[in-house]
Formats: structure tokens, C-alpha cells, sequence
């Protein structure tokens, strides 16, 4: 049977996507053009979907974004803090949580409760061309903006955070653990973020202003199904490859590579209703973030070692996408003394695919579990 949205929901999944409503040609236009006045390309007017909406009116929840790259105002990574409800303790941890490519953070909406009751504050950034942020919807040129955006929305809760709380003589320092964590693409810049900024210390100040630079400490990371291999099966033909490295000078954003389309889980539903999501992105793998992703790939490789602070990998062996010897081979080149791997046998790309049942739900319980349960030692 066809996935169908449950009652109350159909208006949300029948609101159309943006980009479904560009051609390929408008798509290399709107490069040019910024779509007018909304850098966002109409994703930032797309409503909220019904489980983000039902976990706001639970939570204490804020939205906010930091501007990034150009400093006219015209590009900015959009973000949500999800808190604890009324009478769950707060521990002193933060939980930051990377979706995958195409997607957005609100997605999370559906794991959020396991955290959130015990006692994590979640930070949920749309990665930059995706969900709320701006750029042409997918188009990312370049991965390491993916980690300094990343770490920019780290930065700016903290500000946030410092205008709350300051010792007598006006000083602020981090006393919040911060955990990076987020699967696929999401996996990918949660590993680059932990590598590039991990050994940084914590920030402290002692005249506190609106532009103030904080620089956050990270505690630690929790990579699911990280993109640091591509499976053989879901990498584009060398031909695709090469037409891609002749285009991308002039039609970067052009869609061109299927990619993972249809590849991520066993459960049809999860494309259904992936292709039915409005805030999802819905075509081909754009020329540009193909070719990035390749030599982001390359970079990340060449300097695992450099990763330092804790972290744990959460992988499946059926992952027809991303391939778990990528988080294998991050695993026993890190520097951390405190790394863990688990590989999750038969498991597919999206490891935590929601079951149509709880027999079902097993496998999306059992990785939730063991990541609430490194986070708890940690």
C-alpha cells in the first residue's frame, strides 16, 4: 500500500516544494537572479510540519539563525533549540543534531523526545542550502562550509546562552558539554566539525557585545552512517562524473546524478513520503555538490587522524549509500583514546527509520538507545 499521511497532515503533504516548480534551466537562473528578495528560494514561507508543530506546543523551543559568508545579510543557516518540558531536569549538555543531504532539522522532531525527557537541550541547524538556510535548494559547492556553519550556529547559541547567564564581574564561560552528532551528509560535517574545531577551547570574555566571537568547546561526536565512503552502488558512473567536472565552471547547481534516490532503506514508505515532505529536496544530485562531496571526501580522508575528542560511529552493513568501511577506516585512524564503533548488521542507510510497528521500530530503538547511552557516560 502506498504511503498516505495521517489525518490531519494532508494539507502540510500537499503543500507543493519550491524547486518542484523550476525546471533545470530555472534552477541555473535563479543562481543569478537569488530568487529577488528571499535568498531562501521560498523554503523560509513553507510551513512547519505536523511533528515539528506538535513538539513546540510541549516545548520550550526558539528559532533563530546566524549570518554567515557575505556580511550584506543575504546568507544566513537557520536553526531551532528544542528544551526539556516543564519539570524534566536540564542537564548541562547540549545535543546538536546534523540532518542528511536534502533534508532538514526539523525531521528530528521525530527521535526528540528520548533526549529532550532526559534532559538534553537540542540544537537543530538547517545545514546552508537546506531547509530555512539560504541557497539555491542543494546546491553546496563546498563541504567545509558545511562544518563552519555548523560550528557558526554553536557560537551563536552561546551568545544567546551568555546574555542569560554572567559571573559578577561581567564574564561569560561555557559550562554546557556540547555533542555533535548527525547521519549521512549530516554524519559527514558532524566528523568535520569534531576535527576542524574539537580542540579549541572553551570561550571567555569579559566585555560581552553583539559581535562578540565565541568559540565553543566540543565534548564530543556521535556519527550515524557518516558519508565518509561512498557505496559502489549509489557513486555516479566516471562518465557522470566527467560531464560534471566540464559543466560545473557554468551549471554548478544544474540536478544531474540520481545519487541515493531509493537507496536509503528497505521500507518504500520512506521515499513516499520523503518525495511528499515540502521541505525536502525532491530532484537529482546538483553538478556542484556532487564534486564537492567527492574532494570533501578526499580531504576528510587524508586527515582523520587529527580527530582528537570522543566520539562513537553507528553504522549498518546493509548501507547501500554510505559505506561503513568509510567509519571503519575513520575508527582506527583517529588520535581520540576514547573512539567507539558499532556496526549494526543488515541494517540499512537510514538507521533510524521509524517501524510500522514496534516489532518493527526495533532496529530505530536499539540505535537511539546506544546513542543516549554513550552520551550518558560522556
Amino acid at each position: 500500500m502506498v504511503w498516505q499521511p495521517a489525518q490531519g497532515e494532508e494539507q502540510y503533504y500537499s503543500t507543493p516544494a519550491p524547486a518542484d516548480s523550476q525546471g533545470a534551466f530555472g534552477q541555473l537562473l535563479a543562481q543569478v537572479t537569488r530568487a529577488g528578495a528571499d535568498p531562501t528560494f521560498g523554503r523560509s514561507t513553507l510551513p512547519r510540519s505536523p511533528l515539528e508543530l506538535a513538539l513546540t506546543k510541549d516545548h520550550p523551543w526558539r528559532e533563530g539563525k546566524v549570518l554567515t559568508g557575505k556580511q550584506d545579510g543575504s546568507e544566513w543557516v537557520s536553526y531551532q533549540v528544542w528544551e526539556p518540558r516543564a519539570g524534566v531536569p536540564l542537564k548541562d549538555a547540549d545535543l546538536l543534531f546534523i540532518h542528511g543531504i536534502n533534508d532538514y532539522g526539523g525531521k528530528f522532531a521525530t527521535h526528540a523526545d528520548l533526549f529532550l525527557d532526559a534532559g538534553y537541550r537540542l540544537l537543530i541547524p538547517d545545514l546552508p542550502s537546506h531547509g530555512r538556510s539560504t541557497g539555491i535548494h542543494c546546491y553546496v559547492p563546498d563541504m567545509e562550509a558545511l562544518a563552519d556553519a555548523v560550528y557558526a550556529v554553536l557560537s551563536d547559541v552561546l551568545l544567546e546562552d551568555s546574555k542569560l547567564v554572567k559571573s559578577a564581574d561581567g564574564s561569560f564561560k561555557q559550562r554546557r558539554k556540547i555533542f555533535v552528532a548527525g547521519q549521512s551528509l549530516g554524519g559527514f560535517t558532524a566528523a568535520l566539525t569534531c576535527l576542524k574545531y574539537g580542540s579549541l577551547d572553551s570561550a571567555e570574555t569579559t566585555e560581552l557585545k553583539a559581535d562578540d566571537s565565541f568559540k565553543p568547546k566540543i565534548s564530543g561526536g556521535c556519527f550515524l552512517c557518516p558519508m565518509l565512503a561512498i557505496n559502489p552502488e549509489t557513486m555516479p558512473a566516471y562518465p557522470v562524473q566527467l560531464l560534471a567536472r566540464g559543466i560545473a565552471s557554468f551549471a554548478g547547481p544544474l540536478p544531474l546524478a540520481s545519487a541515493n534516490k531509493g537507496k536509503n532503506s528497505e521500507d518504500p514508505d520512506v521515499e513516499e513520503q520523503f518525495q511528499r515532505d515540502p521541505q525536502t529536496y525532491h530532484g537529482k544530485l546538483r553538478v556542484g555538490t556532487g564534486l564537492a562531496i567527492l574532494s570533501g571526501l578526499i580531504d576528510i580522508n587524508k586527515n582523520m587522524e587529527a580527530l582528537k575528542i570522543p566520539f562513537i560511529i553507528h553504522h549498518g552493513t546493509g548501507d547501500r549509500v554510505t559505506s561503513y568501511h568509510g567509519s571503519e577506516k575513520l575508527y582506527a585512524s583517529a588520535s581520540s583514546t576514547d573512539k567507539e564503533l558499532k556496526l549494526y548488521e543488515g541494517y540499512e542507510h537510514i538507521l533510524l527509520r521509524k517501524g510500522r510497528d514496534e516489532q518493527d521500530d526495533h532496529r530505530r530503538q536499539t540505535v537511539l538507545k546506544d546513542m543516549l547511552e554513550w552520551l550518558e557516560k560522556h
